[in-house]
């Protein structure tokens, strides 16, 4: 013989209704924590005008053109905070003062822009904050910006650095 048995408790006391509720509502929870993440920060690598940036890298190449010209090739020394500077190039000697541009990969807050100036052994010196880890990218430019050197340190931790013309 069988007993019918009726269960008269209301649904929300049942565990079933909330065990299959539970995997959507999860889902619209860590939709909303996603937009709002991307919401509240804007991206430094997502450039808003295309054109303006393409025609400043335009203008960019010429400068590592200029220097292909006059031969020009450089060696950057890393020491704590000391940036030493070796040119090779009657054409850069009489510079006093060189600009040294440094960018972090990623972070553009963290970039840097160091005044090397020329000391008595005919290299420029200058001051740079230490570097945070990541990749960096550094550039050289004359006060006049008419040519650019340019180089790649992998990580912070690198001590040397070659700079050749721009590409």
């Amino acid at each position: 013989m069988y007993v019918d048995v009726k269960d008269n408790t209301p649904w929300y006391k049942q565990p079933w209704p909330w065990l299959l509720m539970i995997m959507p509502a999860t889902a619209v929870v860590a939709g909303l924590y996603t937009y709002s993440l991307a919401a509240s920060g804007s991206s430094g690598l997502v450039v808003d005008d295309y054109y303006k940036v393409g025609r400043a890298i335009n203008y960019s190449l010429a400068k590592g053109h200029k220097a292909t010209e006059l031969g020009l090739q450089g060696n950057m020394a890393l020491s704590g905070q000391t940036v030493t500077l070796t040119l090779d190039n009657a054409v850069v000697q009489d510079q006093q003062q060189l600009v040294l541009k440094v960018f972090h990969a990623t972070f553009p807050d963290r970039d840097q822009e160091v005044l090397l100036s020329k000391s008595a052994t005919g290299q420029w010196t200058g001051r740079i904050h230490a570097l945070s880890a990541g990749k960096w990218y550094a550039q050289l430019l004359p006060l006049d910006a008419s040519w650019r050197l340019d180089g790649v340190l992998p990580t912070a931790a690198a001590t040397a650095l070659a700079l050749q013309p721009a590409q």
